[in-house]
């Protein structure tokens, strides 16, 4: 038969779970503003019950305790931290894309903002102007100054776009460092999880909240895998011991258990650029331990990381690629194949001219100056000369790069800051080669009826030397040398600039090669008014040039467009997750409070049974008997 005192066992256990109950809804009462605190509820089972030799069978025990564990489901943690990772990189790219389109501005009003159409459209009345009152000479001074001004805007917009990616870059080192103090946190919190967790007898739910917060922190970064497994002792035994690992970048290990990676950020030496118009000392985020790169721009990828470095190196996939076709191990130079069409012109050019980086073969080497050459066959073909430095090419180059693939820099799929400079170069380049045409004609005749001898009006300057590229070699060229500074290639939005001989005195300017109807019609100056509209003259994307801002401008709206709309939808989505996240794991007012009314009820409901046990047992030692 059961024990006479089993029901005062049995009504014990049954207030000491609903005082258990009690305490944890207490508990989640107090965090209930706690960011990241995941509800908790004590779990219980009816403890095993008594068996007896009598016709009635089993009698209960009680209850027992489990123990008090987080309400979570890592369901809705995985989709979190995958739609976190969307939305990071679609913010930063929404904001920076913003800003582009500010730089952009063109519009008139109390709030007048000139850009491009402004300035292009004055600079073509002065030249209208021009052609129709030569006699007098201001006018060529006010032309050249126009002409100027708008020399000028490009050189600011292209310092605004390298003060951007300067800001960007800047940007990547602050997430590269946020990366590696999430990373050393989440390895100390799983050895303190670990620690109290070992004998199986307690869970760590605020550390593993904690835990958890950490990753929703990184999430936005960077694209995160989480993955826990039990730790099995040699007979195949749990240990109580888990193992909690964290993937970033498409699957990299950043955390194992108690042991951590850590990224750096290494700054590009001046002889290491990938981009002509690259500013000084871009990072790239590399393993200390493996000294590899992080592959930010996979496809696999994601976070505010992604979208600093598509901001900051998106070329809208096109960066030099080719094979290597021929190594001169003794000249030190290695020829390259290439097929794409923007590798063959010159006003697409971004690769630098001088003491830039080419991988050949997986191998990083160095050049310092490049031999292009387009054969009879309109076969495109690029010499570069390597670094005789060894510090800089420590490698030799040998036979075996032959049919290996080439390239300088990646190809990111991304209008980014390199992508809007070298439109702009693109468009200084085609518009001073065309206008530098027409205006060098033979018998060219300036204001004061004196030969010019035709000449250039447009051209670049050397910032370190401060001189003027003399702008031999013309665009189409079927060949050129990078370093000879002879070409339209040297010419950038960055060091666009009317010669400095016309400046000096606009007088010299050549305006006509013949007299026609009156000394004030000028036919070389007519030419130059045509430039501006007529497509057989000159043209950019498919346009005149005078339309180059609406390219520009319906590339960055389509951009900040398509930023803005994914970035409502990936909010949208975590609203609707955290929702979802929240109606499991968050504390809830309303049933905490219809929790404390339940556990009191059953609290109170033990107490009684044990106050009516006692008085039965006080009835049967104390009144029973004898």
């Amino acid at each position: 038969m059961p024990s006479t005192f089993l029901g005062l066992n049995t009504s014990y256990t049954g207030l000491v779970a609903s005082n258990a109950s009690l305490n944890t809804t207490a508990n989640n009462i107090a965090n209930i503003q706690t960011k990241g605190y995941s509800r908790q509820q004590v779990n219980q089972t009816a403890a095993e019950a008594m068996q007896f030799f009598a016709t009635y069978g089993c009698v209960g025990a009680g209850v027992d305790i489990l123990g008090a564990e987080r309400v979570r489901d890592i369901f809705y943690d995985e989709k979190y931290w995958a739609n976190s990772s969307k939305l990071g990189e679609m913010d930063k790219k929404w904001y920076y894309c913003n800003i582009i389109q500010e730089y952009m501005k063109d519009q008139k009003g109390t709030n007048e903002v000139k850009g491009f159409t402004s300035i292009f459209s004055e600079y073509q009345n002065t030249l209208s102007t021009l052609a129709t009152a030569t006699d007098q000479k201001n006018h060529a001074l006010n032309f050249i100054g126009s002409a100027g001004k708008l020399c000028e805007y490009f050189r600011i917009m292209y310092n605004n776009f390298q003060k951007m990616q300067t800001d960007v870059n800047d940007e990547i080192k602050i997430k590269t460092d946020k990366i590696n103090s999430l990373s050393q946190q989440i390895a100390s919190l799983n050895k303190q999880i670990n620690t109290i967790e070992v004998n199986g007898l307690a869970v760590a739910n605020d550390l593993r909240d904690k835990r958890d917060l950490l990753i929703d922190e990184l999430s936005s970064v960077v694209d995160v895998e989480c993955k826990e497994t039990e730790i099995l002792d040699a007979q195949g035994r749990f240990t109580g011991l888990h193992d909690y690992s964290v993937k970033i970048c498409g699957g990299q290990s950043l955390v194992s258990g108690y042991n951590y990676r850590q990224l750096e950020c290494v700054p590009r030496a001046t002889w290491q650029k990938v981009n002509q118009n690259d500013v000084d000392g871009l990072y790239d985020v590399r393993w200390t331990d493996t000294n590899e790169d992080l592959g930010v721009c996979a496809k696999n990828t994601g976070g505010e990381l992604k979208g600093l470095f598509e901001i900051r190196d998106g070329n809208n996939y096109e960066a030099f690629t080719g094979k290597v076709t021929a190594v001169n191990t003794l000249d030190k130079s290695v020829t390259v194949r290439v097929t794409d069409e923007y590798l063959k012109s010159m006003s697409k050019s971004t690769l630098p001219l001088t003491d830039g980086r080419i991988m050949l073969g997986g191998e990083y080497y160095y050049y310092t100056d490049y031999d292009f050459r387009i054969d009879d066959d309109g076969e495109c073909y690029y010499t570069f000369n390597l670094s005789q430095d060894k510090s800089k090419n420590p490698v030799a180059i040998t036979k075996d790069l032959i049919k290996q693939s080439a390239s300088v820099g990646q190809k990111v799929n991304y209008q980014g800051i390199p992508y809007y400079m070298e439109q702009m170069n693109e468009w200084v380049r085609d518009y001073a080669y065309n206008f530098n045409k027409i205006y060098d004609v033979e018998g060219a005749t300036d204001c004061n009826e004196e030969l010019t001898n035709g000449g250039i009006f447009y051209t670049g300057t050397d910032a370190h030397k401060g001189t003027q590229y003399a702008l031999d070699v013309k665009i189409g060229a079927q060949e050129y040398n990078s370093a000879a500074q002879t070409g339209y290639f040297n010419i950038t939005a960055g060091n666009f600039n009317v010669l400095k001989e016309l400046e000096d005195d606009p007088s010299k300017m050549g305006t006509h090669t013949v007299e026609t109807d009156g000394v004030a019609k000028y036919d070389i100056i007519h030419n130059l008014l045509d430039l501006a509209s007529n497509k057989e003259k000159m043209t950019f994307r498919g346009c005149s040039a005078k339309e180059y801002l609406e390219c520009l401008l319906g590339d960055s709206g389509l951009n900040a467009e398509s930023a803005l709309s994914f970035q409502n939808l990936y909010e949208n989505i975590k609203e609707s997750i955290a929702n979802n996240r929240f109606s499991i794991s968050g504390v809830d007012e309303d049933e905490e409070g219809a929790n404390m009314i339940k556990f009191q009820n059953a609290y109170n409901l033990a107490s009684k049974m044990i106050s009516v046990l006692n008085e039965c047992y006080d009835k049967l030692i104390n009144a029973t008997g004898v």
